[in-house]
């Protein structure tokens, strides 16, 4: 094995010391093995835009933005799996092709307004472990918002859903994204929280977790970010210091962020590290998770060449020892062939002798 894999579970480390059950372990190998790159590595296409964001998407992406298109691409593309919400699951299920593995999403919310970034609710129950398992589910996913007001009952349902998924021998996919009062003012997605996701996410029981990929803290939360680090944080650990070494210098930000402005360009922050900054950044969120997968979203819909965008992202988390990713309106938001090139592109990346993951 490869040193980037060195720390990073095998399917026969699931099988002995994480102690899942042959059921489990075999519906990772198919979607990590047979299915998409294969070689221990996952590559999903996930699509709840109807749900998460409302059907106003379909003036955006046309027939793209519809279930019937997402698992056209599917059945024609090699992915590791089609995420879909149990409704959707339910009401096109014919339509997916039998060697589609499917993980069905058991959770969810719909947009109303401001008020879902104000509170966070808890995301409601769409359906049951059972549903998912007529529907030959190979996974159930589950959604953790790590600092919402609603935590405590949050990590209760988990529990409760984790162990009905693991009696009917069914990997749990936590999608831990930190949001709430705190991680929204002090970025939530910066190192420190993606990394907190994972760690979060493992403690919990998840078998497979999709967090975000750790950004650069942008100006306007880089004081909030770095007092809640010093003064309240490193009280409790000294050496938690180290997410502010890793981010660029404060007069390095804000001259950028001047600079931008001044050529009426949008920032981004995350061009002022270098390749080997953000892979450092990803393995510090990446080994959170010793006995869990870890995946990374696909982000927001790229401009410009989007398949290098894809191509470089995917690497760095390759080279991090990551198991890959879920990219969704990137794949599903193009046309199908434009979509099955820039897969290929990404899974011939992932298929590279090192990131290769020994059974």
């Amino acid at each position: 094995m490869s040193n980037i894999l060195q720390n990073r579970p095998t399917l026969r480390t699931f099988m002995s010391k994480a102690a899942i059950d042959r059921s489990r372990a075999e519906k990772i190998h198919r979607m990590f093995y047979q299915n998409g790159p294969g070689y221990g590595t996952f590559l999903g296409l996930p699509f709840d835009q109807l749900v998460e964001h409302g059907p106003g998407h379909e003036f955006k992406w046309n027939r793209s933005a519809r279930p019937e298109a997402v698992i056209e691409l599917a059945n024609k593309g090699n992915f590791s799996s089609l995420v879909l919400s149990i409704g959707q699951a339910q009401k096109y299920q014919h339509d997916i092709a039998p060697h589609v593995p499917l993980m069905v999403k058991l959770d969810g919310h719909f947009y109303t307004g401001k008020v879902n970034d104000l509170n966070y609710p808890r995301h409601t129950m769409f359906g049951s472990v059972e549903d998912a398992v007529k529907l030959g589910a190979t996974a159930v996913g589950l959604t953790f918002y790590l600092g919402s007001e609603d935590i405590g009952n949050d990590i209760e349902r988990i529990a409760e859903v984790r162990d009905e998924a693991h009696r009917f021998g069914l990997p749990l996919v936590l999608w831990s994204y930190p949001r709430g009062p705190l991680p929204d003012t002090t970025q939530a997605n910066s190192l420190l929280w993606c990394h907190y996701a994972v760690s979060s996410a493992e403690s919990l029981g998840a078998d497979i977790v999709k967090t975000k990929f750790p950004s650069v803290v942008d100006p306007s939360k880089r004081e909030a970010y770095d007092n809640f680090i010093t003064k309240e944080y490193m009280k409790k650990i000294p050496e938690a210091g180290k997410y502010l070494e890793l981010e660029p210098k404060k007069e390095t930000l804000f001259e950028y962020e001047k600079e931008m402005k001044a050529k009426g360009e949008k920032p981004n922050y995350d061009s002022l590290l270098t390749y080997q900054q953000h892979v450092e950044r990803t393995k510090i969120v990446i080994g959170a998770g010793e006995r869990t997968l870890v995946i990374f979203s696909g982000g927001s819909k790229v401009k410009g060449d989007a398949s290098k965008a894809v191509t470089e992202s995917t690497k760095i988390i390759m080279d991090a020892g990551g198991e890959g990713r879920i990219i969704g309106r990137n794949f599903w938001g193009i046309p199908i062939s434009e979509a099955l090139q820039m897969l290929e592109t990404a899974t011939k990346v992932m298929q590279k002798e090192e990131y290769r993951r020994k059974f």
